[in-house]
Formats: C-alpha cells, sequence, structure tokens
C-alpha cells in the first residue's frame, strides 16, 4: 500500500535529526531555556562490580574481605571515607568523594530489578517471581531501560517520560550519545542520536572547496532536486534534506566555541579530561549550553561505557574503568556549575547488574543482581545513602545462593522514578512511564528521597 503524504510528514519528523527542526524554527519566539531541567544517565555496560565502589569500613568490613579474597578486595587502608557514614569507597573513585563533601553526590544502594518484593525464600520458591532472564546481558540492560521486569518492552521509559512531555506541549529531544539505545525510544518521540556523523558535513560543507566535496554536493544538490516518481523517493530526500539542515545547526553547537565547556571539564587537579566517555558527555554539556537555541525545556541524556564484565584478572582493569567515571561525572559536575545549571541537571548511573560477592577462581568475578548506584547533581538532599546495604553473609537473607547474588532491596522504579518526577512527570503519568508503577508506590514503598 502506497506511502501517503501525513504518514511521509509523520516519519519525517520522527527522523533523528530532523526531530529537532521544529524546536530549532520557533527557538527565537519561544526558546527561552526557562524551568530547564535535565537528567542524564550513564550506563555501565557489561556489569559493574559495585561490590567494590560503595565497601563498609566497620566491623563488616572483614566479611567483605574474606568473601571477596585477596585478589579482588580492596585493602582496608586504601578506602576513601565518606564523611558521616560508614562506609568507604574505591581508591579510583576519589573525585566521587569531592563531590560527596560538596553536597552534590548521593548513593543508592542494592537497586534492581523487580517484580515485587522479594526474600530469599519467596525468590526460591517461586520462579516466577523473578525479573526475566536475570542474569542475562541483553536482557538484564533492556530491563534496566525499558523499565520492565516480566519482559522486556519496546518503548523505553527515558522515551516515555518524553511522550508525556511531548504531549504536555514541551520542546523536548531526547538524546542519545550511545547509538539507538531502547531508554529513549517514545511512542510519540524519537532519540535525536549524537555521533561522529552528527558532528561534520562530510561533502557538504560549502567552505570545503576541494574537488572531491564539491562533486558529493553536486550530486546530493541533484538528488535532492530531482523529482521523485514515488512516496519512498519523497520521503528519502524529505529526510535527507531535514537532517542535512539540522546537523549544520548541531555542527555548529558541538563544533562552535567551547571555551566554557572545555575550560570546566577537568578532574579535581584542572587537568583535562579525554576519553570516549569524555567527549560523549562534553557533547551533552554543549547541548545543554545551546538550550535557549535548541528551545528545549525538559531533555534525557544517555551516555555509555563498557569494559565490566571482568571474569578474569578483575583488580587492574575495574581500578581503571572506576578511574575514568569517577574522573568523568566530576568534570560533567563542575561544567553544569560553570554553565550555571548545576540545579537543573542530574546525572544517574546504571548498569547490567552487580557482580558476585565471591570472587571466581579466575581472579575475577561473575554475573549478579542487586548492586549500588551513584547520583550526581546540584538539587540532591547533601550527602545521603539512600535504600537498604545488604547483608555480607553468604548464604543469608539477602543472597539467593551461597557466593553473594543479592536480592535488591530498592526496585529500578523507586530509583529512577525519583528522576522522573523531579523532571517533573507528575503522578497520574507515572504508571505510563513505568508499568509496575503501583507495585512501587504505595504501602511505605515510593520514590527514594534523593531530592527535597
Amino acid at each position: 500500500m502506497p506511502i501517503n503524504r501525513r504518514e511521509i510528514l509523520k516519519l519525517v519528523a520522527g527522523s533523528s535529526a530532523a526531530a529537532l527542526i521544529p524546536a530549532f524554527a520557533r527557538a527565537q519566539t519561544v526558546g527561552t531555556g526557562a524551568g530547564y531541567r535535565a537528567i542524564v544517565a550513564l550506563f555501565m555496560h557489561g556489569g559493574n562490580d559495585s561490590n567494590n565502589m560503595l565497601i563498609p569500613n566497620d566491623v563488616r568490613y572483614t566479611d567483605y574481605a574474606s568473601a571477596r579474597g585477596s585478589a579482588i578486595a580492596v585493602p582496608q587502608d586504601q578506602l576513601l571515607p565518606l564523611a558521616g557514614t560508614p562506609m568507604g569507597v574505591h581508591p579510583s573513585l576519589s573525585p566521587l568523594v569531592q563531590l560527596w563533601n560538596e553536597g552534590d553526590l548521593n548513593w543508592v544502594q542494592n537497586a534492581g530489578t523487580l517484580l515485587q518484593p522479594l526474600t530469599r525464600e519467596l525468590y526460591q520458591d517461586r520462579p516466577d517471581l523473578r525479573p526475566v532472564n536475570l542474569f542475562s546481558h541483553d536482557a538484564q540492560q533492556n530491563l534496566w531501560q525499558t523499565g520492565g521486569a516480566a519482559s522486556e518492552l519496546l518503548t523505553g521509559w527515558m522515551g516515555r517520560v518524553g511522550d508525556q512531555f511531548v504531549d504536555a506541549g514541551h520542546r523536548y529531544p531526547s538524546v542519545s550519545l550511545s547509538g539507538a539505545q531502547r531508554a529513549l525510544i517514545g511512542d510519540r518521540n524519537s532519540p535525536l542520536l549524537i555521533s561522529g556523523s552528527n558532528l561534520s558535513r562530510n561533502g557538504y560543507d560549502p567552505g570545503n572547496t576541494s574537488n572531491s566535496a564539491t562533486t558529493r554536493r553536486a550530486a546530493l544538490d541533484a538528488l535532492m532536486a530531482a523529482p521523485q516518481v514515488s512516496d519512498l523517493g519523497n520521503l528519502t530526500t524529505a529526510i535527507m534534506r531535514n537532517d542535512l539542515e539540522a546537523g549544520a545547526v548541531l555542527n555548529d553547537i558541538l563544533n562552535g566555541d567551547a571555551s566554557v565547556v572545555d575550560a570546566a571539564f577537568v578532574d579535581p587537579q584542572g587537568n583535562p579530561v579525554t576519553g570516549n566517555l569524555a567527549t560523549s558527555l562534553r557533547h551533552i554539556a554543549r547541548l545543554i549550553e545551546a538550550r535557549n537555541i535548541i528551545g528545549s525545556t525538559r531533555q534525557t541524556f544517555m551516555a555509555e561505557t563498557s569494559g565490566f564484565d571482568n571474569h578474569r584478572n578483575q583488580a587492574a582493569t575495574h581500578a581503571e574503568l572506576l578511574s575514568n567515571i569517577a574522573r568523568c561525572v566530576f568534570a560533567f559536575q563542575n561544567t553544569m556549575r560553570a554553565l550555571g545549571v548545576a540545579d537543573d541537571v542530574t546525572l544517574f548511573s546504571m548498569s547490567d547488574f552487580n557482580r558476585v560477592f565471591r570472587g571466581n577462581g579466575s581472579l575475577g568475578s561473575d554475573h549478579a543482581w542487586g548492586g549500588h548506584h551513584f547520583v550526581a547533581g546540584g538539587s540532591l538532599i547533601p550527602q545521603q545513602m539512600l535504600g537498604t546495604f545488604p547483608d555480607l553473609t553468604l548464604g543469608g537473607p539477602d543472597d539467593i545462593r551461597d557466593n553473594g547474588r543479592w536480592i535488591p532491596s530498592t526496585s529500578l522504579e523507586e530509583y529512577l522514578g525519583a528522576l522522573v518526577s523531579w523532571l517533573g512527570v507528575g503522578a497520574a503519568d507515572m504508571p505510563y512511564v513505568f508499568p509496575n508503577w503501583s507495585t512501587w508506590n504505595g504501602g511505605g514503598r515510593g520514590p527514594v528521597r534523593l531530592f527535597a
């Protein structure tokens, strides 16, 4: 069946870069940025061993060291204490300790995917109450990104947040610096995907007068100007034209004057922070800086980093990964302060799952479940340790086996729901964003209290 003109326009409006065109077109009249808020997801692919991020620094340390083994356990004299708590963190996380001391960092303990609150006995007796494919990377990444537990949903919780803001008339681009992540896909809004191809118009820059560039530019111009004999041809050229126009604006934003962002994107010692994750977060910072140009008032961003599936020789690799995370998060928060939006932007961590508490025979750790997450931002209630830290007894009440696979005490809805509520989604719309919301809101349960 042929595609009609209305369907063509709908598809063009839903294409990645073209999704920003309407906002760019009206930014001069309504793009004030008033009331701006954004959340930034940092996904650690592979299953981050958060047992070695947040570590008890009291009598429980003995249980920690015994179960983890000398190959994985962080020596107690190397732990960095978190003021006002009995906890310490991995020595590679020093920049996060500084954010904690400054009141811009919280921890959410033992969070994970859950259908309903579980005990060890209920977990063992009722397999139907377990999240689907519990220890699978792909499945658990999708559950974290879609807000499902019984099944992997087609849309993401961040995308469904975007649906609510689109419906309310907000100019709301969801933005991924990590490709087509399911978290940002909604029913009525499409994520903007930023990659290397968005940062330059290869062969389409009028300032490039080389033979190869002018040849490519002429071919593109001819293709888009040529009469099309089918609706598919019209669709293709419309998407190309709009993507090129939006790409020009993005190119100006991301490759223009970056003096404020570049000067602020440094570690606590003032050293520039570089690498793939740093580049993604720096691009997010540039887009936030340009919120008035884009006309955005509510945004969700997603960045990612990988390498956390450490079944072998974990210690050195994980220390390096954590150092990169901490330096990037500090640099991003420092940049938000420099831009004057630290109170309006909140960054938070996600990962497939935690790792098994008892180390394996290959000096690494295997797939587990509930884990610890950090949240950074200027609007947080300072220095909070939210949720419940697990009982570290192997085979104990929080262990589904006998090696330290912790049953989450906080659901992802309780964790992520706090961020969604802060962003501005109303109570009536929370069940749309999180299909299992009723299980986690009421009867003493609800969003963790990240914000006042």
